[in-house]
């Protein structure tokens, strides 16, 4: 068998090279999306990393002298017990002599045709054992590039037959407009930001205050409830004290309410929220009485790219007991698969509101733009 990596701009270029070199019957073991300059393709571009596979040890053509030489042998007479008489010496002289291969040669072409059939079923077996099962070339585009089977064959089923990256991407950009929701500014909003552990929603609530408060000029205020955390409201102080905006730390539901009674003054107000594991029903019904009391306009599900896609589904699902109307993908940076972006949403029904890529505030954070997103799905640069 051989495996070979290789890159392109596109998806469809990369598998066109793969059938170059390998030929039709190559399939395909891993694609990922590779970096480019810019923040992962969402101001510069991204490439396509492909790796392939072809059996090569095809069936050895049965040599016309070893099907001479087994003619001559099934013809041969079995030997008697006694000892071979003259006559039945001269009978095995004669036949050897008049096959093109001896007897040992051909015990070796069998030994040698038995090793390459145990070679190839081992192969097989650790084929079917990888965690990652090929995919044949010949799987719809949409497919290759991680979209979810049920959606590439349910909503999305009229792009199956769109083999063309750039064709698909243009597609997938207007599938998207509806679900490419920048935040409102018009008038008072006060948004929660809700996750399970480690996936950056405190970054990301510190790159929205600063976009709203430094670039859109609206008076912005913070509460944050995520006191569990070491450091987490010496961080967000920081970012509040370089901003120039307010912070109120809650201890409880009531401290949260007050504290977003306090700002009704405010064009924006954020709250900050301890994550909870979304395997605690216990910790979620608690997390909770905490969103019910700051009574948001919003709630935002931050997701992180590099959980994968059976973890965001399941964040996803335990999390609609908080109600969120918007998703925030963050960790591009961490991804080499972007196809949540257009997966979560249409599994949910909830908008992308801003997806980042990087630690940096506030420039590691774009607002959600169709466009961006169905080329990082397809690899378009």
């Amino acid at each position: 068998m051989r495996i070979k990596t290789f890159e392109a701009a596109t998806m469809q270029e990369a598998l066109a090279l793969a059938r170059a070199e390998l030929g039709e019957d190559a399939v395909v073991l891993n694609s990922k999306h590779v970096k480019a300059n810019g923040m992962l393709g969402l101001r510069g571009g991204s490439r396509i990393e492909l790796t392939a596979a072809v059996d090569d040890e095809s069936p050895q053509p049965v040599k016309p002298d070893l099907v001479s030489a087994s003619a001559h042998v099934q013809r041969k007479p079995a030997a008697p017990a006694a000892a071979a008489s003259p006559a039945m010496t001269s009978f095995a002289a004669k036949l050897y002599a008049d096959t093109s291969i001896a007897p040992a040669e051909y015990d070796a072409e069998l030994k040698q045709l038995r090793s390459e059939l145990s070679n190839l079923g081992s192969i097989v077996r650790n084929l079917m054992s990888t965690s990652q099962v090929a995919v044949p070339i010949s799987q719809p585009l949409i497919i290759r590039c991680g979209i979810d089977e049920d959606i590439a064959r349910g909503p999305l089923s009229d792009l199956l037959h769109t083999e063309d990256p750039i064709s698909l991407a243009s597609a997938l950009a207007g599938k998207m407009q509806a679900f490419a929701v920048p935040p409102m500014l018009d008038g008072q909003q006060i948004i929660a930001v809700v996750g399970p552990t480690g996936v950056g929603k405190t970054t990301t609530l510190a790159k929205l205050a600063a976009r709203f408060a430094l670039e859109q000029g609206k008076k912005v205020a913070l509460v944050t409830a995520d006191t569990f955390r070491i450091g987490a409201v010496e961080q967000l102080r920081t970012y509040a004290r370089i901003m120039g905006v307010p912070l109120e730390i809650a201890l409880s539901p009531e401290e949260v309410g007050a504290g977003v009674a306090k700002h009704m003054d405010k064009d924006i107000i954020l709250i900050d929220t301890v994550g909870r594991s979304q395997r605690s029903d216990e910790h979620l019904a608690e997390l909770k009485t905490f969103i019910d009391a700051a009574k948001p306009t919003d709630t935002y599900l931050v997701v992180a790219a590099s959980l994968g896609g059976a973890v965001q589904r399941e964040v996803v699902q335990k999390f609609t007991a908080l109600s969120p109307t918007r998703l925030v993908i963050t960790k591009l940076d961490e991804s080499d698969d972007f196809s949540c972006l257009i997966n979560l949403p249409l599994r949910t029904g909830l908008g992308i509101t801003c997806m980042t890529a990087g630690q940096n505030v506030p420039q590691d954070l774009d607002f959600a733009d169709a466009g961006v997103i169905a080329r990082l799905v397809t690899g378009v640069a």
